[in-house]
């Protein structure tokens, strides 16, 4: 029996969107594995102290939790993430629980039980520490990074991403200038999202890889949205 040229077409085109399927998803694999992946616990070559300014996350968020508050916050911890020079490990032990009791004591620090539950799961999981040993080392990297006086409680105020790292700086001189990633919100005026400060396993500061350096902003420009 023939094959109609039709038929043949169909079979080719198929074969075609089948390979063109299987390659995507091998680039999105090994994309996936360079970047974020589950990682080996316990293996990685550096943490980076992610601070977010929660008035900027408020004006996009407003119905979160550390918005609804008695208290307004300032800066608060997201995370600290194990990093590596290329990439980094990510949900490594996504079954390990928090105790509440350990939940409660940090929310000064990350004022929202979700936050601290995911942070934990994503990468406090990859650090090879049990979790009262991770939030503990969340409490003492935080602990160790003064906030500068002009950006504790400032009003409206517009500054350079570089502007705000040096203030950093001049606050910790133990950082250096490829130790501090200021990022920023993508809109015509972008907003102070977060600083990224990057240091050793023993929370001493390091010079950041280029993976976290990509994120930093890049406007002339930021608004530091105040604390209401």
């Amino acid at each position: 029996m023939g094959v109609s040229v039709r038929a043949v077409r169909f079979v080719g085109s198929a074969a075609v969107m089948v390979l063109m399927f299987l390659g995507a998803v091998g680039i999105a694999s090994a994309r996936h594995h360079k970047h974020a992946s589950g990682g080996a616990v316990g293996e990685f070559e550096y943490y980076l102290l992610s601070l977010s300014w929660s008035p900027a996350f408020c004006l996009s968020s407003p119905g979160s939790a550390e918005c609804n508050g008695p208290r307004r916050y300032g800066f608060i911890v997201h995370g600290l993430w194990p990093q590596n020079e290329q990439g980094w490990p990510e949900n490594c032990d996504v079954h390990r629980s928090v105790p509440d009791d350990l939940v409660q004591s940090m929310i000064g620090l990350m004022p929202a039980r979700s936050l601290i539950y995911h942070e934990w799961s994503a990468h406090g999981t990859c650090s090879g520490l049990e979790p009262r040993e991770y939030f503990a080392l969340v409490r003492r990297a935080y602990e160790g990074v003064a906030i500068p006086k002009e950006l504790s409680n400032p009003g409206a105020i517009q500054e350079s991403p570089g502007a705000v790292r040096d203030a950093f700086i001049s606050a910790n001189p133990r950082l250096r200038a490829q130790s501090v990633v200021v990022t920023c919100t993508g809109q015509d005026v972008p907003r102070l999202r977060e600083v990224h400060v990057c240091l050793d396993r023993d929370l001493s500061p390091r010079a950041c890889s280029a993976d976290a350096m990509r994120g930093a902003c890049k406007a002339a420009q930021l608004i530091v949205p105040p604390i209401r």
